[in-house]
């Protein structure tokens, strides 16, 4: 009895660490997504890309803003992300997490990318720590910009487990938190302050995954989630 104790517990273990991997994305269709038409499309080298169109403002100044974010179809709980990302010079976007479409910043979690020098020179802005690329948006910084120049390829895992979530940036660890440390709206476990309304340890722990059209042209390739 014993030893089939001790069988089923090593079977549940495997099929836990070795669940299989689902291809969200993988260069050939968006089935996995829900996305405007023409939002973002398929390039030739199998990376989706984010489309912009142009609009103009209360005073009728032509400018440029991004057609919409994409969704998964699906809501995720505990799980590992993999993907890769590549920026265009200046760009701002982001990964969502156990997030809501209807909501995205405030009912749910997001991993920032960004170019942090070009962004901050064409917004004539200095953002804190908090809010640069590979960072627990508004929550904590990264412990460094890992990433790699404008342009090229950057590889990165991010895992949400209960309350613990960790982002790793071109296998090295950007940033790992507990959000039950996150107990109050717009304040966060150092005492600085973020935007949110809800504090982060009260959101949801499950929800979509999202990538962000901020208005700069971004690509991401070879998307991957396992369920743990």
């Amino acid at each position: 009895m014993k030893a089939l104790f001790f069988c089923l517990l090593a079977s549940l273990f495997i099929h836990s660490v070795f669940a299989d991997k689902q291809s969200l994305f993988s260069g050939k269709n968006f089935h996995s997504f829900e996305l405007n038409p023409g939002a973002w499309e398929i390039e030739s080298d199998g990376s989706m890309v984010c489309r912009m169109e142009k609009s103009k403002d209360k005073n009728g100044k032509e400018k440029i803003r991004g057609m919409g974010y994409i969704w998964t179809k699906e809501s995720f709980s505990d799980f590992e992300l993999q993907l890769e990302y590549k920026l265009s010079e200046g760009a701002n976007s982001g990964i969502f997490y156990r997030s809501d479409p209807n909501d995205p910043v405030h009912a749910g979690f997001e991993i920032q990318l960004m170019d942090n020098k070009g962004f901050q020179a064409n917004s004539k802005k200095v953002l804190p720590p908090r809010k640069l690329n590979g960072s627990f948006y508004d929550g904590m910084a990264p412990k460094e910009d890992f990433s790699n120049p404008v342009g090229q390829w950057n590889k990165c895992k991010l895992i949400c487990k209960g309350p613990l979530v960790s982002f790793q940036l071109n296998g090295k660890l950007a940033f790992s938190v507990d959000l039950n440390d996150w107990k109050e709206p717009g304040k966060n476990p150092d005492g600085s302050t973020n935007k949110f309304k809800t504090a982060l340890g009260d959101l949801p722990r499950a929800g979509r995954i999202g990538f962000q059209n901020h208005g700069q042209v971004v690509w991401f390739r070879n998307i991957t989630i396992r369920e743990i």
